[in-house]
């Protein structure tokens, strides 16, 4: 039988599952983040977990968690010791690396039954449908709708329709949860369409079109795993690289004709946001990478072995800036955005190694569990992460994306590859 724990943490994937409904409430009417109230809930479930833990139930620490644990707890050194700031309670709220690590905790120790898993699957499936109605609605008619006041102002960029960078859903749950919401898990939905032999041309197209239409590049570009995932289950390999070698081009094509068909100036995306032909040099995406590495290189070598701290990125009015790094940027960057190297800025080469061995042992870990159980999206949904890092800045797993994969790792490795009835 099932203890207080196992039912309020079951409960507690449920309300990641539908974050952005949820989000919208307590942003609304609670005046919370939704990371701080999920992180809440998560300190209590994992409370729960230590209170009824039993001699057949004991609790399990992978050691791919062990690393995160210690990056958290490095970051906690670079925030407070080695800037010298006053700890503040609200930190154990504000900071999603916390909260990341208490859900992977959660979900380490705990199961899930069929009859749980296919409410969640179905209930994901549908969000992803909804998130693609809802993109097409902002892009054709009014791209404010359902967007949080907070970041409106960053998401539409107030240049023109073929810039603004559209949330759909998600905004209310976080800044990157348009991507790191919507990529992982349609992914699964995908892998299980083609494990039925089901038709996918429909998924796969609006896809596209919602990745497109966020005109978020990242995103564009996790997305395009999903025909890796096409791949993996067609017999001949080898013939199928060379088939969806053509058929990409064609989506994209078909992609472009369509979204012209239905009123979206595809080209003006593709000039304005994709290739960025309004901008000046100094202010492409390119050139702002290629920046990074120039600043990196420049400022790195001075605390190579600590980092800096995540000093730009400080808390409020107790938060202290990085000059040299502003200076060095100048106007045409905010930060470092290059992820990788971002890290290894803030927080050295021993937070750097901490994180990156973290990453490495959950991405083998997913792997080798793919290959025993034929369900390859948990560990592309999880590389979604190390591929992002690339052009942006993230190293937590709060999202709801990553959290519904990594339930499904779980699920299969007890329940094994049959998804008939789930699905």
């Amino acid at each position: 039988m099932d203890n207080l724990a196992h039912r309020y943490n079951r409960f507690l994937i449920f309300i990641f599952i539908i974050a952005p409904f949820v989000a919208y409430f307590v942003v609304t009417y609670l005046d919370f983040t939704f990371s701080r109230f999920i992180q809440f809930l998560s300190f209590i479930g994992v409370i729960l977990l230590l209170i009824f833990r039993t001699k057949k139930n004991p609790i399990k620490i992978p050691t791919y968690l062990i690393f995160y644990f210690c990056f958290v707890l490095y970051v906690f050194y670079s925030a407070f010791i080695q800037l010298d700031r006053d700890f503040s309670f609200k930190y154990l709220f504000s900071n999603p690396l916390i909260g990341s690590f208490c859900i992977m905790f959660i979900i380490e120790n705990m199961h899930f039954t069929r009859k749980n898993y296919k409410l969640l699957f179905t209930i994901s499936k549908n969000i992803l449908i909804i998130a693609i109605f809802v993109i097409f609605y902002q892009q054709i008619i009014n791209e404010s709708f359902f967007l949080n006041p907070e970041v409106k102002e960053d998401a539409l960029v107030v240049v023109s329709k073929s810039t603004s960078r559209l949330q759909s859903i998600y905004s209310w749950a976080g800044w990157l949860t348009n991507g790191f919401g919507f990529v992982p898990i349609y992914l699964l939905v995908v892998e299980y369409l083609v494990k039925r032999n089901k038709i996918i041309i429909i998924w796969i197209l609006f896809g596209v079109f919602y990745s497109i239409l966020t005109k978020a590049r990242w995103i564009m570009l996790i997305t395009m795993l999903v025909f890796i995932i096409v791949i993996i289950h067609n017999k001949n390999i080898s013939k199928q690289i060379f088939k969806y070698s053509l058929l990409i081009p064609l989506f994209l094509a078909i992609s472009y004709f369509s979204l012209n068909a239905v009123g979206i100036d595809a080209q003006k995306i593709l000039d304005d946001r994709i290739l960025e032909t309004n901008k000046t040099n100094d202010h492409k995406s390119a050139t702002t990478r290629l920046l990074a590495f120039t600043v990196f290189n420049k400022l790195f070598w001075n605390n190579a072995i600590f980092g800096v701290g995540s000093i730009k990125y400080g808390m409020g009015a107790t938060g202290k800036q990085d000059y040299k790094l502003r200076k060095e940027l100048g106007d045409r960057s905010s930060q470092i955005h290059v992820g990788y190297l971002s890290l290894f800025y803030m927080y050295g080469l021993i937070g750097g190694f901490l994180f990156l061995t973290f990453l490495y042992l959950l991405l083998r870990r997913l792997y080798f569990n793919s290959k025993v159980t034929g369900i390859w999206a948990p560990f592309f949904g999880i590389l979604c992460l190390a591929i992002a890092n690339l052009t942006l800045v993230s190293f937590s797993l709060l999202e709801m994306g990553f959290i519904y994969i990594l339930v499904a790792n779980k699920y299969h490795l007890r329940n094994g590859s049959n998804i008939k009835e789930i699905t």
